[in-house]
């Protein structure tokens, strides 16, 4: 459940009353110029973050901050931060996508990102918002084409920064829009999962723990499940 916050007070007060009604997922939007220690110690006032998954949306110029943030609010609630899950939405391909403006340097942002995330184990802080493509119009083909080809070039970018292929698979995320067109929609997701395992696997990642879902040859296998989030598209809405 997505809360545009507003009122971080009310939005907390929001928050606790979905959470008593089944919710076990909270997104937060919020402004760039309200990120601060304060107001996200407000927000996550009385809520479990082990319990429940939390995921921020914020401006990409505050995404590293945020993260300093979380990881010092959630150290401060005494919690194992390994049993905490949820994203920060860092999307290096808003700027272009959406303004159509480049973002020379956006492999060093992201980069910065990607360091501070390894703060927190269970956050992905890399998105793939590909539901851009499916609001604009784009056919469903299209929009899974598109996230690969967009999953694969943080892939291949952030591993030539020096990043191990594990390191940066385990931090995107995908966010994927959803039409009316039911059954090709599930054969999507069908699809996504597969075709992103094979490409994460043509890195080589390692598994460099012992965990039982290594591969014969040593390669990890978790870095090449796909972590997605799927919502409504806007496209189905009449003027």
């Amino acid at each position: 459940q997505n809360i545009e916050v507003t009122c971080f007070k009310e939005a907390n007060e929001k928050a606790l009353d979905l959470l008593t009604k089944g919710v076990t997922s909270l997104g937060f939007i919020i402004k760039g110029d309200e990120v601060n220690a304060e107001n996200i110690a407000t927000l996550l006032n009385g809520i479990c973050p082990e319990a429940t998954e939390l995921n921020f949306n914020t401006c990409n110029c505050k995404a590293e901050k945020l993260i300093g943030i979380l990881e010092y609010i959630l150290k401060g609630k005494d919690v194992d931060l390994n049993k905490c899950f949820g994203s920060v939405n860092y999307d290096p391909f808003k700027k272009p996508l959406v303004k159509g403006k480049e973002n020379e340097n956006w492999v060093e942002a992201a980069s910065a990102v990607l360091k501070a995330g390894q703060a927190l184990p269970g956050y992905k802080v890399l998105a793939v918002n590909a539901f851009y493509f499916n609001n604009a119009g784009a056919y469903i083909t299209q929009e899974l084409g598109y996230a690969l080809a967009w999953g694969n070039e943080l892939m291949a970018k952030l591993t030539e920064a020096g990043f191990s292929a594990d390191e940066v698979a385990k931090k995107i995320k995908f966010n994927l829009g959803i039409s009316s067109n039911y059954f090709m929609e599930i054969a999507k997701f069908r699809a996504a999962r597969m075709l992103w395992a094979n490409i994460v696997a043509s890195y080589h990642p390692e598994c460099l723990r012992d965990c039982d879902n290594k591969g014969a040859n040593g390669e990890c296998r978790c870095a090449a499940k796909m972590a997605v989030h799927a919502e409504t598209s806007t496209f189905n809405l009449t003027l």
